[in-house]
């Protein structure tokens, strides 16, 4: 099921030097970028985190509506794809569906979750697209995130996709390429570093990622990206520390520096080969002064401009 959202804000002015994101959204039919929201935390209840990031794609719409354009934006508002009744498994297949589609019209999907179910929905839209235009195409999934997600489980998650993804990949003869940046050795257990070193990921801690060792993981990064045709790049905001990022469903305790998170992320962008972002693990019901929220839609400002 999908929703349209409104969107309103403050108008300073019409002409281009007053233009802010509510405004320019929606203006061209076909656009370079296409906003879509998934309104699911079926896969955070069945983890059993804190309920509530279903309510997140709106909350961060109303972040981005008023946020100021300082150079031209071709993006057009997808809707949002609605988990209800616990379907989870039913909204990521319909996910999926809509970014292949947005992708093979040639715009780059950015999706809000949710919980970070939304990445199996959001990898397999990317997978069936690349087997229609470039099967051969090597992807890579790039997760900033405190959490491996690559749990066992009898059903979908928000801490399975990537094993999802791991297990789709491979009954499809393709190869796998995923690298974490912000692992927390606190929140994961021995098996999931076990899963993700016999998969062949790489990953880097959180207490890693500093200013004084930013240019190593530039550099493994750089080698990631280079071996790679397209990325998918995904965001679960419990990367951050949780003053930073205090409404998600796991608040971390350390958390990366959103400073060197913008390094890394721009290094990222300025490859050219993001096909497609998303941001999960917002939620409302825990957020201050809506800080993730705001959080949330800075990254996506800062991907856009």
């Amino acid at each position: 099921m999908q929703s349209t959202y409104t969107w309103t804000g403050r108008v300073d002015g019409t002409t281009p030097e007053h233009l802010r994101f509510h405004q320019v959204i929606n203006q061209y039919e076909k656009a370079e970028y296409t906003l879509l929201g998934f309104c699911s935390d079926e896969g955070v209840i069945r983890n059993k985190g804190r309920q509530g990031a279903a309510l997140a794609p709106n909350t961060i719409r109303q972040q981005l509506a008023s946020l100021p354009i300082h150079q031209a934006i071709s993006i057009k508002d997808g809707g949002n794809i609605i988990c209800q009744e616990g379907k989870l498994e039913q909204a990521q297949t319909e996910l999926a569906q809509k970014i292949t589609a947005t992708l093979l019209s040639t715009s780059r999907p950015i999706v809000l979750g949710g919980g970070h179910e939304v990445a199996y929905g959001s990898f397999m839209g990317v997978f069936h697209y690349l087997q229609q235009i470039s099967p051969k195409a090597k992807l890579g999934i790039i997760n900033f995130d405190a959490h491996f997600d690559l749990r066992q489980a009898d059903r979908s998650t928000s801490g399975t996709p990537f094993l999802q993804a791991a297990k789709y990949s491979l009954a499809h003869q393709s190869p796998f390429h995923y690298f974490c940046l912000g692992i927390a050795k606190h929140g994961n257990t021995k098996v999931l570093f076990d899963t993700a070193d016999q998969l062949g990921c790489q990953y880097v801690y959180d207490y890693e990622i500093n200013h004084q060792n930013l240019s190593a993981i530039q550099k493994k990064l750089a080698d990631f990206i280079d071996a790679m045709d397209m990325l998918y790049v995904t965001v679960d905001l419990d990367v951050f520390h949780s003053a930073v990022a205090p409404g998600v469903s796991a608040p971390a305790v350390r958390g990366v520096d959103l400073v060197c998170f913008e390094t890394l992320f721009q290094q990222i962008k300025q490859s050219q080969k993001i096909c497609l972002l998303d941001i999960a693990e917002c939620n409302p019901h825990y957020d201050i002064d809506n800080r993730t929220a705001k959080l949330a839609a800075y990254i996506v400002y800062q991907y856009l401009t």
